[in-house]
Formats: C-alpha cells, sequence, structure tokens
C-alpha cells in the first residue's frame, strides 16, 4: 500500500494481492475511489456521505488513540526503513466488555493478539512496523518499505482520474438503503425476512431494507439490529435469500463449530475471535448474526428461535 498526505488531502494506492489495482482520494469531506468491483464511485454529490479514505492504516501514522488501550514496555532500539526506532513491547488494557471500541482500534495491527512489538519512529513518532502475537507467534506484521516527511508532493497526485470509458457513480447510499419495520420489509423482501421469537422488552429494533445493485454486484437483503435501553447488549442480524448469499469467504473455514438448540443446526464462531458470530439457514433464507456483546452460545439460541416476521402491523 502507497500513501500521499498533504494537510486535508490524501491518496491511496494498492498494490499486489486481493485489492492490486485499487486506489482511492481524498480532499477533505470529498472523496473518490476506484476498484475493479465497484467501479469509481464519489461523494461529490453529497459530501455528508462518508468514505473512509485515509483511515485503514491511520493508527500508523498518529498512534496516539493506542495511549488509552495498551500498557508499553521499552525493550530497545533498530531501525526500519532506514531509520532509527524505539522497539517497545505493547500489552492489552483489561477489555471492558460493555463497549466495542476496544477491538475497532486494536483491527488494524491484529485482532487477538496477546502483545504486540511497536517500531516507533525516534524523530516523529509514527509507527514504522507492528507485529501482533499470540501464543508467542506472530500471525500478523505491518511494515513501512520507505517513508519520507516534508517533501513536495506534485498536485496532480490528488486529482482523481478513472480508467478510461468509466463514469463516476454518485453515492447512492441513501437511494437503496432505507428504514422500515419488520412488517414492510417482510413485504418487500423476495426471501422470508426472520426475526427473533422472544425479544426482551428493553431491546429496540431497527430496520433497514438494502435493494439489489449491479455494481457492486450484490442482492436484496435486510439488516435488523437490535440494542438494549442501556446499551449492555446488542445483535446485528443480517439476511437475504439462501441462494444469493455472499458470505462464502467467510463461512467457508474451519473456524466454525457446529452446535443444535431445539433441533436446529447452527454454526457459530469461538468466543476468543473477540466477536461473537453465527449463522445459519432457514425457509430459504440465509442469515448471519454478530454481537460484540453476546456470547456464541447466545447467538445460537437466538438462531433457532429464529420466526417468519408479521407480513401486516407495525412491528
Amino acid at each position: 500500500m502507497r500513501i500521499w498526505r498533504d494537510g486535508q488531502r490524501i491518496r491511496e494506492e494498492h498494490h499486489r494481492g486481493q485489492r492490486d489495482g485499487n486506489y482511492s482520494v481524498a480532499d477533505g469531506p470529498l472523496w473518490w475511489v476506484w476498484t475493479e468491483q465497484t467501479g469509481a464511485t464519489s461523494n461529490q454529490d453529497d459530501p455528508s456521505v462518508g468514505g473512509g479514505v485515509g483511515q485503514e492504516l491511520q493508527v500508523m501514522l498518529n498512534p496516539t488513540p493506542l495511549l488509552s488501550f495498551l500498557r508499553f514496555r521499552v525493550a530497545g532500539n533498530s531501525q526500519v526503513a532506514g531509520r532509527a526506532t524505539v522497539t517497545a513491547h505493547a500489552t492489552p488494557q483489561p477489555q471492558d466488555p460493555r463497549h466495542g471500541r476496544f477491538l475497532l482500534e486494536l483491527h488494524q495491527l491484529g485482532t487477538g493478539a496477546d502483545h504486540y512489538q511497536l517500531e516507533v519512529d525516534q524523530e516523529r513518532g509514527v509507527l514504522l512496523a507492528v507485529t501482533a502475537i499470540r501464543d508467542e507467534q506472530p500471525f500478523y506484521k505491518i511494515t513501512t518499505l520507505a517513508i519520507g516527511f516534508d517533501e513536495p508532493i506534485p498536485a496532480e497526485t490528488f486529482q482523481f482520474v478513472p480508467p478510461e470509458g468509466e463514469e463516476i457513480q454518485p453515492t447512492r447510499a441513501r437511494e437503496c438503503m432505507r428504514r422500515i419495520t419488520l412488517s414492510g420489509a417482510q413485504q418487500r423482501a423476495p426471501f422470508t425476512v426472520l426475526m427473533p421469537d422472544r425479544v426482551p422488552a428493553s431491546w429496540r429494533v431497527h430496520c433497514m431494507f438494502i435493494e439489489a445493485s449491479k455494481r457492486p454486484p450484490s442482492p436484496v437483503h435486510v439488516s435488523l439490529s437490535y440494542r438494549s435501553d442501556d446499551g449492555h447488549q446488542s445483535i446485528s442480524i443480517s439476511q437475504m435469500a439462501a441462494a444469493d448469499h455472499s458470505y462464502d469467504h467467510m463461512i467457508n473455514d474451519e473456524n466454525w463449530h457446529e452446535v443444535t438448540r431445539d433441533g436446529t443446526s447452527v454454526r457459530i464462531r469461538p468466543a476468543e475471535w473477540g466477536q461473537a458470530q453465527a449463522y445459519l439457514e432457514r425457509d430459504g433464507t440465509f442469515v448471519f448474526l454478530v454481537s460484540d456483546n453476546l456470547t456464541g452460545d447466545q447467538l445460537a439460541t437466538i438462531a433457532a428461535g429464529l420466526r417468519p416476521a408479521p407480513s401486516t402491523g407495525d412491528i
């Protein structure tokens, strides 16, 4: 990945790997993105729509948020990309289970590490390398190959030019995604919309209906978000026609195991992944459940109790 920054102007390019050729440009609140799958898109029609350009490795260039989540110990000195570094051993602080922000902040550096080895630029304080370690084995590493500061950057670097023949598509978030009732979603969806059979009185639900799109290719799906009044419990339930689901990259691995609840088979991910996940197919619908504060067993029980939402009423 290559990054250029000049104030609020940012350019990012991906080279090799699954995202080879992807690139993005931001100028203040405006952004433009090119990927082979989605084509060229921009929020120039609506600057209020965020795009996340410049956020993927933000923690490397501004590691200040890590001070809240890690304990540090100086372990020596080294060099990365020809620059002198301080080597630091960093251990996660005990996590408050009421908040998911802890995992989000450390996700860029490798989720689930017992500790991290950081290489901190002695002059600038940015992170030049991070190694995530679990069970004394490194499992994820980010390293800097080259870096420069205070060098002039040509203005054209921050100009977005899509490939020949490609038109810049406006953001369509407000057009393709809409708030809807569960009964309304049941009426509109080309599959059976499912809901939990029992919901605590203190939980509130938000239902979003997402239209199908050709680019990126995406089927109709419905997203349910339940959250308790005190904020201590929450769950997201995404669902779509079983024949159309696009979760193969997530569910086709060995990190899932099968459990049975009330005669229903549900697959869940281990708790040590840091986020409880579960999925199943029922009535021709594929359902994927996620929670930052419930366990996999709790998700399995909820998944097994899913039933068709009503097609009438104000639910």
